[in-house]
């Protein structure tokens, strides 16, 4: 039986609807700092067709996916759709979950007239690397992160 998936835009009324998804790929993220993050990607502060989000339903109507992405510019490909939280979780069919997203991503980087998806996984997605690999992704780069404190104040 093959379900059917429906992707949806991110509006304010979604945000606090899909944050268990963003706190699976994001365990310390608070509400109210989702919240925050998201204020920018629902409310057009950040231009038009800049960044954004868009959400994904299961045939039951339940929100069983998330993807923000944003366009951005890259040396080797042009304009590119950079994918920055890519989640699929649906207890009946995780594979056609992420699928139906991986296919969300394909049509809005097309709508956006981007060259190519930068997709970037959390250390803790471990499986979704091998369906990346098997839907067409290469792996391009690694991202290395350093958390830097804020330089003293002059005194």
């Amino acid at each position: 039986m093959t379900k059917s998936f429906v992707s949806f835009a991110l509006t304010a009324d979604h945000v606090a609807v899909v944050f268990p998804l963003v706190q699976t790929a994001l365990p310390g993220m608070t509400l109210e700092a989702w919240r925050r993050f998201a204020r920018c990607l629902v409310d057009g502060s950040a231009g038009p067709l800049a960044r954004g989000a868009l959400g994904l339903r299961n045939a039951a109507g339940y929100v069983c996916g998330l993807l923000i992405f944003r366009v951005d510019h890259d040396l080797r490909h042009g304009k590119v759709l950079a994918v920055d939280l890519f989640i699929a979780l649906d207890l009946l069919n995780e594979e056609e979950a992420g699928s139906a997203l991986l296919q969300a991503v394909e049509a809005k980087a097309r709508e956006l007239q981007c060259t190519a998806t930068h997709i970037r996984l959390d250390a803790g997605q471990k499986s979704l690397p091998r369906r990346l690999l098997r839907s067409g992704h290469c792996k391009e780069a690694e991202l290395f992160c350093k958390m830097i404190e804020a330089a003293p104040l002059p005194s």
